[in-house]
């Protein structure tokens, strides 16, 4: 078989050797790594003829003209505000910003940061798929990375959040002064992001003693999680007159598995969640929303792209911003 080297890419080679394109460039460009899998990578290299462009590469190492934001789902309005105000800081600066869906799947995340380090992007902001993410190859890159929305456990990267306890903390509080004294929790899958609120939203109601937290139920961070969380309670018979959620598409959810299972006390049952506002079909007198800013969040990610590319030795920092009670405007 006559092979076109000319046709020949990064990502050819990392298919031949069974390992992610991140570690074909390392390799190429003389970074550390495994000795057996320097061996297969340099073997596939000389098998398809692989000719990596210097030229390219050179640029590559120089200009910051693309960047990667790498969110767990584009449908949500909540990554949508964020990216724009990424791209606010972006387009004066000539840089434009490819977006990868994980989907909160690591396999495809995976795929994401290693097209990232492939293509040698001048930044990188990340909402994690999970605690196990692993970004060190983007550091080995010298690939500026910022973390928005889900923090990691190790704490060794720039990070932007909303102070996500006290985001719970509001939706309790709000709950409680409204009258309401039994309420379910619908949670998103386990990750730090859920886990603040839910936490936030059970210590304040420990606090007060005046809502009852009948049953914590989790879904999946989308419509369908919310929908089947909502009638797995009814199907259970659980009482509440209440419902907290900690994703704003799961909110949609449940009040749509409401107006098909239990149309009759729909209009009883009080809602929290997170984003509404971005929802007007959510509009009604007994739902409010703990708004967020991810617009100015998507800002500050893109500031700390750039000030770690002016300082590449800058110790990492935590940026919380500050939840605000909204959606009162919907009470009639």
């Amino acid at each position: 078989m006559t092979i076109d080297h000319r046709a020949v890419t990064i990502y050819d080679v990392a298919r031949h050797a069974h390992v992610s394109v991140a570690t074909v460039s390392r390799v190429t460009n003389g970074q550390k790594v495994r000795e057996d899998l320097a061996k297969r990578v340099l073997a596939s290299v000389a098998i398809l003829g692989f000719r990596p462009n210097r030229t390219a590469q050179r640029l590559r190492l120089t200009t910051s003209h693309l960047w990667a934001l790498i969110v767990p789902d584009f449908e949500n309005s909540f990554f949508t505000r964020l990216a724009r105000g990424l791209e606010q800081i972006c387009l004066p600066r000539n840089t434009c910003v490819f977006v990868g869906s994980s989907d909160d799947d690591p396999q495809k995340e995976r795929h994401y940061l290693d097209v990232a380090i492939a293509e040698r992007v001048g930044g990188v902001v990340i909402a994690p798929a999970s605690d196990a993410t692993d970004l060190s190859g983007l550091t080995e890159a010298g690939i500026p990375v910022v973390i928005v929305d889900r923090s990691l456990p190790d704490n060794r990267y720039d990070t932007v959040l909303t102070d996500n306890f006290a985001g719970g903390a509001l939706a309790a509080n709000y709950l409680t002064s409204a009258g309401y004294r039994k309420t379910v929790c619908i949670a998103g899958s386990p990750n730090p992001t859920s886990e603040k609120r839910l936490e936030g939203f059970a210590a304040t109601v420990n606090k007060t003693g005046l809502l009852d937290i009948a049953k914590v139920k989790y879904g999946n961070n989308r419509i369908e999680g919310g929908y089947t969380a909502i009638r797995q309670l009814l199907e259970e018979g659980i009482v509440f007159d209440s419902v907290f959620v900690t994703n704003n598409l799961m909110t949609i959810g449940v009040i749509k598995a409401l107006d098909d299972w239990a149309a009759l006390s729909r209009d009883n049952i009080g809602f929290v969640g997170f984003d509404l506002n971005e929802i007007p079909l959510l509009a009604g007198k007994r739902i409010a929303s703990i708004d967020q800013n991810p617009h100015e969040m998507g800002r500050l990610a893109g500031e700390r792209i750039i000030f770690q590319q002016q300082q590449s030795d800058a110790a990492a920092e935590l940026f919380e911003f500050a939840p605000k009670l909204g959606g009162l405007s919907w009470k009639l």
